[in-house]
Parts: structure tokens; C-alpha cells; sequence
């Protein structure tokens, strides 16, 4: 509130020019002026003169006046604002923690804020001056610190002390902040910035930390992998990390179990690592779904272990893939990939082989009743899961078709293998080929796998035990003279006799397909292992975990109108789930509109949605959930054709509040410095506050200057006496 009684105004003046400078000014002036018309005006009688002279001195003078300002000078007494006080305590869940003498760190505070006769013995605040709040994701104000109740997940301390800051009113004033808490950030602002937004406000922040020092023991565990579905008998990798405090230089004991059984164990030696990754390879051998688990043996003095386990779920089928191969010019490799995948039981294969100009081989797994030709249309395409493409397939495919295949893969998930490196003649421009492979070859190559090729469980089947010295070198391999963005070599081949590695086997998302192209010859001979016996050589498992592997990232299941998904088994509490569904051969077929969707939590119904097709694509359809609990989840999408699919997720609570617990005095000390406050003991306390109360602020009264000739008659009288001057003197003859 400001006070509207002035002290009496006086008269000053507020030179424009020093006052010296002024008077010499005027003087100067008014001799010349003098002197002017002493001798211009003997023409004039000595009234006249005298007129002149007076009319132009007094203007002269009302010039010099404004010059010199003369203004009338007011006191103001300063405005009159509330000193106050302002305490913070910090409630999220870390402040939960039973590492002090009072029992949790939240019921320390409140002895600390209780014994400093900041608070009453019913929590309210001990006098008008003082305010209480509460933060963690946010700041607001409590009446009492009984409303404490450490439930708040996260902390950001930044945003909660700018609350803070913007809750004063124009007149207030913070004498202080004071904060109570364990020094738990997880907006990861720099304190600094935070403490020069508290030193531009004039409030310095002093800081009691709460609670144990020191690095916290614990290791939890999250899934970091997500495949939706794999085949019986295939190699499926389970992935996870093990995030890491206070653990350096130990041994953990990590477990896979599937279901109740104890299925896998492994000793990981954590050395200075903060996270680890931690990987199992499981083979199912019956269709269903699985539940898996990775689990860390609690460490001794651990305080939180809900975080130690890791949920995620396995799906498992056995429909057969439908593939098509195209083969323009024969060769020794797409011969035997075909006769491969003709015996693998996972795989329906239809070929059209082309072997001499007019000519073409047809060949079908099982019989259809239909006649076997070239898809010509994008329902055709899509009836296909992958397609093998040889050398020279421009003999079989015409421009349209290869649109059509095109459209198959980039916007309908489709798969393409280029089993023999350019598959198109160079007059046939195509999207679809990752690299252009030069026609150049390198002779004798053996292939190595390359970074991003060594989790995949193709190229486990070479790098295994007993398997890496045992692969045959290769006939020849062929450098890449284009490569399109994106694109992932998973294999390199090197000359026998040295050389540079290049390029051998690369993949490239398309779209929302995928294509391979291999850029070696040879691969055949990994069919001739006389170590091996039966069918089940090198070659033929490399090209089915190859073929499964591709599958495995599409959406579609072989053999299935539809197809639903979700974007992860894994959601944390407060994230929501994505759900995808697919029609294989297009909405207007099927007839698909939208698709009602239940979950369920623990066979107990949660909640239900509907998958709506997208603004762009009526064939695609998604939704989403956002779960209000932890547990397990079964998501089940009934499709009109009769047929349902399940997707079962995990919702989990990973809240670093109750993991990351140790006080961070490093964090609370950077914050009160920057500033302008300091880090507090408790002992402490007390005598900051006496000095808070003790502090007076001495304000001087406001100075107001109003100028007196600032006034617009002022300059109309200067203007009149030069007027009046210069046509008295028209008048009278003189120039």
C-alpha cells in the first residue's frame, strides 16, 4: 500500500547546463543585446528604445529561466511491504526414508521446523510472516505441516522454486527461502540457473539437507528388448540392463525364469559400470504365450528391491510363412536357398524361375487350385510375407508390377530379400535396392560380422561355438558403389589374402517395410559341412533365423487377416500403450471399421477403447491406454471376421525417488551459493532466523522533481515578447 501524503513541495533548480555556464550565458547575452541597440536605435527616441531593449531582455530572461529549470521538488515515502519468510519442504517419496534419528526424513523436517519455533505445535505457522510450502513435481502452500504425506513421485526443484518465487505479490518482500530437503532433482536444471533466478528476486535460498550421505546400494533391472512374436524352435533373444548404484566391483547374480521355473543363471561382474546389458537366448517348442522374467539376487543392504525384477511376455507361433521367389537368371545360391526353405516346415514357397526367354519354371509347395503368376496388383503383393528376389528379375516384372511391389513393402509392411545383390538391370530405376553393388568382384572373401550384425540370431548361428571355424570361405563379393540413408551393413567380407572389409549383407527399413541384399556369391557352399549331417546345415539354419528374424519385426502374422500390437510388453506407470492393428488385404475387403478393444488386469476387466483407422490409411488402425495401476495386462481385440488376438504388457512403477536416496549436499550447496544463501546445519538454524527477524530495511524516501516551466504558456509568452520585439521594430524602420 503506498501512502498519497507528500512532504510540503519546495522550489529548486535542475540545470540543464551548469549554472555557471547559464549565468555567463545570460550575461554575454544581454551586453550584446545591449550594445545592439544602443547603436541601431539612435535613430529612436529613448522610449522606443527603451521598449525594444525591455521585450528582448525579458525574452532573453524567460530562454535563460528554462534553462535553468526551476522545479518543484516532492518526498514520497517509500511503499510499505510485507517481510516475510518463506519455507519449503520437500514431500516426495525419498523424504519417506527412515535413515535418521526421528524416523523418516519428512518427520525430521518437521522437528527441525518445530524446534526453530517456525511452526506451532499443530504445524500452522508461527506467525504471520512465515509461509509454508510443499514440493516435489510442483510447489503449493500448506496451512500445516500435518497435510506432509511423501507421496509425491517425482522432484523438480527448479520449476517448484520458481511456484515459489511467482506466489509473492507486488508487495511482498522474501527476507529468505528456506528448504528442507535431501537435495533429489530429477529435472536435471542446473542449480545454478535455479539460485540466479532466486538472486535476481532478491531471495537468498539457505538449505537444510535431511538424511544419510553417501552412495545407496541397489540394482534394478528393466527390459530393454521387445519382439511380439517368434517362431517354434526359433532363437529368441530376451534383453535387459541392469541399472547400477553403489555396486562397483561386485559380482550379481541374474536370473531368467519363465513362469515359476528357473531356467537360465548368469555371474556379471559389475566393475565401475553404472549400466550393464544382460541378454538370454531362449527356444520355445510348443505355440503359446510365455512369461519370462529377469531377476537380480538382492544385494545385501539394498533398500529398495521391487525394482529387481523385470517382466515381459514371449509369443509364440507356427503358422507357416508364405514366400515367393523370382529368379530371372539362375544360379547356384538362389537354387539352394529355394531348395532350403522348401524343406524348412516353416515356410510355404512359391517360385517362378526364369530359364530361357519365354520360358519360366513354376514351382509350389503345396497345390493351389489357382494358377501361379507374377502379382500384378497390391492385394496379390500382399498375399506374400517375403520375397526373394534373384538377378535379371526385370524379365518377369514390368514396370507396373515393380510399382506395385514397391507400394507392397513401403506401405504395407512387405519384406524383400535381394538374395543375389542387384536384382534390376541399370535401366531399371527402383526405389527398393539399399545399395548399388558394383560389377567388379572381389574373389575369394570370407564373411565376418559386422557391429550391428552380432545380436542378431542369424549371425549367432556362424560366431557360435564350434560353428566360426568351421565357415567356408566365399567366391566373391562386390563392393558398394551407392548406399541409400539409413542403411545398416550387417556383415562385411574381406579378401583371404587382406585387403579392405566391404559391405556383404545390408539392411534398410523401407517405409514400414524392410529389404536385405546380399552382395556375396558363395553362400552356398555353407550347404557342404561334413561335420554336419542331415539337412540342418550352417546354410540352413542361417537362412531360417534370417527369415525369422525379418518377420519378426513386421506386424503381420503369416497366414492372418489381421494383425494386433503393441508398442511395447513394458509401460511405465503414468506412460500410455500404443496398439496397432493391420489389415492384411485392405478395409474395403474386409470390411473393418472400428474394432472394439478390452483390457483387462488380472482377468478383471479395466477398461475398453477401439482401434479407429487412420486419417491416410483406413487399413491401419491404432489406440491407446493409459493404465491406473501396476499389474498385468491382457488387451483383446475382437476382428470382424470372428477371429481375436491378445497382447498381454506389464505395467511397472519406476520412481528413482525410492531408488536414487542418498542426500545430495552437492546439489543443495551449488543451489544456496549461486544464490546468495548458504548450505545450513541445524544447529544452525536458529540463528539465521534471529538474523532474518533483525533485519530492517532502511528505505529512503522517493524524490519527485516537477519543473515549473514545463507548461505551455510558458513558451507562448517567449514567442510573444520576440514577436512583439521583431514588429515593433518592422514598424519603426529598423531592420
Amino acid at each position: 500500500m503506498t501512502s498519497s501524503l507528500a512532504a510540503q513541495p519546495s522550489i529548486v533548480l535542475d540545470p540543464i547546463l551548469p549554472i555557471g555556464a547559464v549565468i555567463l550565458l545570460g550575461a554575454t547575452v544581454a551586453i550584446l543585446t545591449i550594445a545592439i541597440y544602443l547603436r541601431v536605435g539612435s535613430r529612436l527616441s529613448a522610449g522606443q528604445n527603451a521598449h525594444l531593449l525591455l521585450f528582448r531582455l525579458l525574452g532573453v530572461a524567460l530562454v535563460l529561466g528554462l534553462l535553468l529549470q526551476p522545479s518543484h521538488m516532492e518526498e514520497i515515502p517509500p511503499p510499505v511491504t510485507n517481510r516475510v519468510t518463506l519455507v519449503a519442504v520437500d514431500d516426495s517419496r525419498s523424504m519417506a526414508q527412515k535413515d535418521v534419528e526421528q524416523g523418516t526424513r519428512a518427520e525430521a523436517a518437521q522437528a527441525m521446523l518445530a524446534d526453530a519455533n517456525l511452526v506451532k505445535a499443530d504445524g500452522t505457522p508461527a506467525d504471520r510472516e512465515t509461509r509454508l510450502f510443499q514440493f516435489g513435481e510442483d510447489a503449493t502452500p500448506i496451512k500445516s505441516t500435518k497435510e506432509l504425506k511423501t507421496a509425491g513421485v517425482t522432484t523438480r526443484m527448479h520449476h517448484s522454486i520458481s511456484t515459489i518465487l511467482s506466489s509473492l505479490e507486488n508487495n511482498d518482500t522474501a527476507r529468505a527461502l528456506l528448504i528442507f530437503s535431501d537435495g533429489h532433482d530429477f529435472e536435471l536444471t542446473n542449480p545454478a540457473k535455479t539460485g540466479f533466478l532466486a538472486r535476481q528476486r532478491g531471495v537468498p535460498i539457505y538449505a537444510v539437507p535431511i538424511g544419510q550421505q553417501g552412495k545407496v546400494r541397489d540394482a534394478s533391472v528393466r527390459i530393454t528388448s521387445y519382439q511380439p512374436y517368434c517362431y517354434v524352435k526359433q532363437k529368441a533373444r530376451i534383453s535387459g540392463a541392469l541399472r547400477l548404484i553403489g555396486c562397483e566391483l561386485e559380482t550379481l547374480e541374474v536370473e531368467l525364469a519363465r513362469g515359476d521355473q528357473m531356467v537360465q543363471t548368469q555371474h556379471i561382474h559389475t566393475g565401475d559400470e553404472s549400466e550393464i546389458p544382460v541378454n538370454f537366448d531362449v527356444t520355445e517348442p510348443a505355440v503359446g504365450q510365455y512369461e519370462y522374467e529377469i531377476r537380480v539376487t538382492p544385494l545385501p543392504g539394498e533398500t529398495e528391491t521391487e525394482n529387481n525384477r523385470a517382466l515381459t511376455y514371449l509369443n509364440v507361433i507356427d503358422q507357416q510363412i508364405q514366400v515367393l521367389f523370382l529368379e530371372g537368371s539362375p544360379y547356384w545360391d538362389t537354387t539352394f536357398l529355394q531348395r532350403s526353405l522348401m524343406r524348412n516346415d516353416k515356410m510355404n514357397v512359391d517360385s517362378i524361375v526364369q530359364y530361357a526367354d519365354g520360358k519360366a519354371r513354376v514351382v509350389r509347395k503345396k497345390p493351389a487350385d489357382t494358377e501361379l503368376k507374377i502379382p500384378t496388383t497390391a492385394d496379390a503383393w500382399r498375399h506374400y510375407d517375403v520375397v526373394v528376389l534373384g538377378r535379371s528379375v526385370e524379365k518377369l516384372l514390368d514396370v507396373e508390377a515393380l510399382r506395385q511391389l514397391e507400394d507392397y513393402v513401403k506401405n504395407h509392411g512387405g519384406t524383400v530379400i535381394f538374395s543375389r545383390g542387384r536384382a534390376f538391370g541399370s535401366d531399371t530405376p527402383n526405389e527398393l535396392e539399399p545399395v548399388i553393388w558394383s560389377t567388379q568382384p572381389t574373389e575369394h572373401v570370407r564373411l565376418q560380422v559386422a557391429h550391428e550384425g552380432q545380436a542378431l540370431a542369424p549371425f549367432r548361428t556362424i560366431t557360435g561355438p564350434g560353428n566360426s571355424d568351421n565357415v567356408p570361405d566365399l567366391i566373391a563379393s562386390y563392393g558398394a558403389t551407392d548406399k541409400k540413408p539409413l542403411v545398416a551393413t550387417l556383415a562385411t567380407a574381406q579378401a583371404t589374402d587382406g585387403g579392405e572389409a566391404m559391405p556383404g549383407m545390408v539392411h534398410r527399413r523401407f517405409g514400414e517395410g524392410q529389404v536385405l541384399s546380399v552382395g556375396v556369391d558363395g553362400l552356398w557352399r555353407w550347404a557342404f559341412n561334413a561335420k554336419i549331417d542331415g539337412v540342418n546345415t550352417l546354410f540352413d539354419r542361417f537362412w531360417d533365423q534370417m527369415i525369422l528374424w525379418l518377420m519378426a519385426g513386421r506386424d503381420f502374422l503369416p497366414t492372418q487377416q489381421f494383425a494386433l500390437r503393441a508398442n511395447s510388453a513394458n509401460i511405465p506407470l503414468g506412460e500410455k500403450i500404443y496398439f496397432r492393428a493391420v489389415v492384411r488385404d485392405g478395409a474395403s475387403k474386409s470390411g473393418a471399421g472400428d474394432i472394439p478393444l478390452t483390457i483387462s488386469r488380472e482377468n478383471a476387466e479395466e477398461g475398453r477403447t477401439a482401434l479407429h483407422a487412420e486419417a491416410n490409411a483406413i487399413d491401419k488402425l491404432t489406440a491407446e491406454f493409459l493404465a491406473p495401476k501396476t499389474g498385468k495386462y491382457t488387451a483383446t481385440a475382437k476382428f470382424p471376421d470372428g477371429t481375436s488376438q491378445t497382447v498381454r504388457f506389464v505395467v511397472f512403477d519406476e520412481n528413482l525417488e525410492q531408488t536414487e536416496v542418498a542426500t545430495d549436499t552437492g546439489y543443495l550447496r551449488k543451489l544456496c551459493e549461486s544464490s546468495g544463501g548458504r548450505l545450513l546445519l541445524p544447529s544452525e538454524l536458529s540463528k539465521l532466523l534471529e538474523e532474518l527477524r533483525n533485519d530492517k530495511v532502511e528505505s529512503a524516501p522517493i524524490r519527485k522533481l516537477t519543473s515549473i516551466w514545463d507548461r505551455v504558456w510558458v513558451f507562448w509568452v517567449i514567442g510573444l515578447l520576440f514577436g512583439v520585439d521583431w514588429y515593433l521594430r518592422r514598424r519603426w524602420g529598423l531592420a
